[in-house]
């Protein structure tokens, strides 16, 4: 196993809870999709969060607008 520094972990841990959030949301929702699809789905979207924010800067936050 290849050694990590503490960096690199506390990285990855912010994209685990990241991941969580979004699973919490996404089950909130009525998609159904199942455990493991799911995990997959929301680690891929927060390890590109920068990706996603950018996509997603100029939406307003609820729908419909007031």
């Amino acid at each position: 196993m290849a050694a990590i520094s503490k960096k690199e972990a506390d990285a990855w841990d912010r994209v685990l809870d990241a991941a969580a959030d979004l699973a919490d949301l996404i089950e909130t929702s009525e998609i159904e999709i199942d455990e493991y699809d799911l995990e997959e789905l929301t680690i891929f979207l927060a390890t590109h969060g920068y990706a996603v924010r950018n996509m997603l800067k100029h939406l307003n936050r609820t729908w419909p607008p007031d």
